[in-house]
Order: C-alpha cells, then sequence, then structure tokens
C-alpha cells in the first residue's frame, strides 16, 4: 500500500475527531480493516474510495493525492515551449514535449491536435500512421458534438495531405470532401451575420491573416514549378499581387516574424523571375533590396496586437531567440547561380555586406 495513503486516512480521521471503529461502521467493514490501511498494510478495496472520500468532504482524488493539473495553464505553457523550440528550428524537441502533454492530458483536443500538427509538421511520411490516428480521433469526437470547428478542420486537413504525400490520393480525396466549401465556412458566415464590433474584428484578423498565409505557400509552390508550365511573367505577376496584400494588410511592415519572412521570399522571388523576363536590374534593385528590409526588421519584432483594420487584435509574438534566421537564409539564396551576373556590382555588394555586417 502506498505510505502515504495510509498517512492521508489517519490524518483525515483524526481531524474528525472519529475513531477507527466509527469510521469502519460507516463503511461496513471491521475496525481492524480501518488500522490496516492507516498502518500500510493493506489497501481499502476500490470500489470503498468513493464512499471514505464522501464521507471526509473530499474527493477521490484528492484521497489519493493525485497531482491535479490546471488544463489550461499546463497548455499555455507547453504551447509557450514549443513554439519557441519551433522558431528556434529545435522541431525534433518538441514531439516529445507535446507527448508527455498528451500523457497528462489524454482527453484534451486542444493537445491532441497540436501532437498531430507536429507529427504533421515534421514528417508526413514517417508518422502516418500518428497523424490519421489521432486526426481521425478528433474527427469523430469533434462530429459527435456536431462537428464544423477549427480542431475537424485541422484534423481534415492534415489526414487528407497526409494521405496524399504517402501516395493514396483516393483516400485524401476522400477526407478532403468532409470539409466545408469556403463558400459556407465559419469566417464568411459570421461576417454576414454578425454585425457586434468584436465578432467583426476578431472573425476579420482570424480569417484575414490566414488567407494571405494560404496566398503566400499557393504563390510559393507556383516558383517552385517549372516556370515554363505558366510563364515567369505570370508566376511573376501572381508574387507581386500577393507581396502588395501583405503590404497593404500590415501597413509599416508591422507584422510577425514569419510574415516578414514570407514578404521576404515574395519579393527575392520576384527579382528572381525578372532575371528570366527582362533582366530590368533596377526592378531586381529595387526587390532585392525590399527583400534586405523586411530580412532586418524580423530581426526587431516584438509582442504585441496589430491594430491594422484587416489583422486587428491578431497576435504577434517576440521574434524567436535566433533571430538571425531570415537574415543567413537571404544571404545563402543571394549566393545562388541565377543572381552571378549581378555579383560585381556595387548595388548587389552593398546589399551583401548589410547582411553580413549582421553578426
Amino acid at each position: 500500500m502506498n505510505v502515504s495513503l495510509a498517512d492521508k486516512l489517519k490524518e483525515l480521521r483524526k481531524a474528525k475527531k472519529i475513531s477507527q471503529e466509527k469510521f469502519a461502521e460507516y463503511l461496513g467493514v471491521s475496525y481492524q480493516a480501518v488500522s490496516k490501511w492507516e498502518n500500510g498494510v493493506t489497501s481499502p478495496d476500490v470500489l470503498l474510495l468513493p464512499n471514505i472520500a464522501r464521507y471526509y468532504g473530499i474527493t477521490v482524488d484528492e484521497l489519493l493525492q493525485v497531482e491535479k493539473i490546471d488544463a489550461d495553464r499546463y497548455f499555455e505553457e507547453v504551447c509557450l515551449k514549443a513554439e519557441a523550440l519551433f522558431r528556434d528550428g529545435k522541431r525534433s524537441e518538441i514531439i516529445p514535449l507535446w507527448r508527455e502533454a498528451y500523457k497528462k492530458l489524454p482527453n484534451d483536443i486542444r493537445v491532441k491536435e497540436m501532437l498531430m500538427s507536429i507529427y504533421f509538421d515534421t514528417d508526413k511520411v514517417k508518422y502516418q500512421n500518428e497523424i490519421i490516428e489521432l486526426g481521425t480521433e478528433i474527427y469523430n469526437a469533434n462530429a459527435a458534438e456536431g462537428g464544423n470547428s477549427y480542431y475537424q478542420g485541422q484534423a481534415i486537413g492534415q489526414i487528407a495531405c497526409t494521405y496524399y504525400a504517402n501516395g493514396n490520393p483516393e483516400k485524401a480525396d476522400k477526407w478532403a470532401r468532409r470539409a466545408h466549401q469556403i463558400n459556407h465556412c465559419q469566417e464568411m458566415l459570421f461576417m454576414q451575420i454578425h454585425d457586434e464590433e468584436d465578432w467583426l474584428t476578431d472573425t476579420f484578423s482570424f480569417a484575414n491573416h490566414w488567407y494571405l498565409e494560404v496566398l503566400f505557400y499557393m504563390t510559393a509552390r507556383l516558383n517552385m514549378c517549372n516556370v515554363k508550365c505558366f510563364g515567369a511573367d505570370y508566376v511573376q505577376k501572381v508574387s507581386m499581387a500577393v507581396a502588395d496584400m501583405f503590404e497593404a494588410a500590415y501597413p509599416n511592415d508591422d507584422m510577425s516574424y514569419e510574415s516578414l519572412g514570407q514578404l521576404c521570399t515574395l519579393h527575392r522571388c520576384i527579382a528572381e523571375d525578372e532575371i528570366s523576363i527582362g533582366k530590368n536590374e533596377a526592378f531586381i534593385r529595387k526587390h532585392l533590396s525590399r527583400a534586405v528590409e523586411c530580412a532586418t526588421k524580423s530581426m526587431a519584432v516584438k509582442a504585441h496586437k496589430l491594430t491594422h483594420p484587416l489583422v486587428c487584435g491578431w497576435k504577434v509574438a517576440d521574434a524567436p531567440t535566433d533571430n538571425k534566421q531570415l537574415v543567413r537564409n537571404l544571404k545563402n539564396e543571394l549566393m545562388w547561380e541565377c543572381f552571378d551576373e549581378y555579383r560585381n556590382k556595387d548595388w548587389f555588394i552593398g546589399l551583401v555586406s548589410q547582411l553580413e555586417s549582421i553578426k
């Protein structure tokens, strides 16, 4: 028997100022049994635990001295640790962090979703079974509650993409069809049926931030494709349009570290596409200079809430501990072969020097 439980039983009885005999009579056992419990010789039958706890006015967890976890506070603490590791590129350390949280809060849908997502972000092939198992569990649990929530959407999206990444487009398509169409999604409907300023603010900030995020990744995918399929001029126009959307939604470059990184990439891609189109040196210089500006500004991002109308209320986090990642990445990208013909230009040398001066 756990000695701490023996001590707890003795402590509770003495605090209530009753005898072993009286307590035994309440439970319908012998006083010898109570004596053995308090001396750590035997344990109470598990079926007696609710009656014992009820008699002393406590919960079974309190009787067994189970550590109670403040789920919300614990979840936020793990989120902060995981975010810091993710932004510093230490993804291998995040999986065990969320696995431990899952052990402590096995029924918390937030924890399940975060564990599923880090598996998904790390390796959709290696962790295929884990993603599908967690995602299916999240989807089914959420469906029982009416479905159509953020968690169900995450599960659908990640299961579909995981099946596709593992060479099963039929199942990927089947899961994708469970998602709600954009014209009937929550954000679109809330903007139509709510007039309250708070609702509009929350909906706009959430929706617009993620719409821009998705547009960026779609544009990046276009740039990664063989431009001969679409034409470098078309791909460049798309990149410029999305970059303009970022500039409009986040005036004065007041955005997150990640968004500045995305804008930096867009301007670098615009310059790169120009090399295939017309080699307008002034145009290339303009966009590479803008890319350097975004990378440099990213280092100084501080946590705050945005006030711009389209993303009002969106929370921006501090730049990661290693806040020079974007600077290093851009410096390496400027070493690509496509920029060779400008490498000896004074303006190009100046941009590289600007990046190299950041230690």
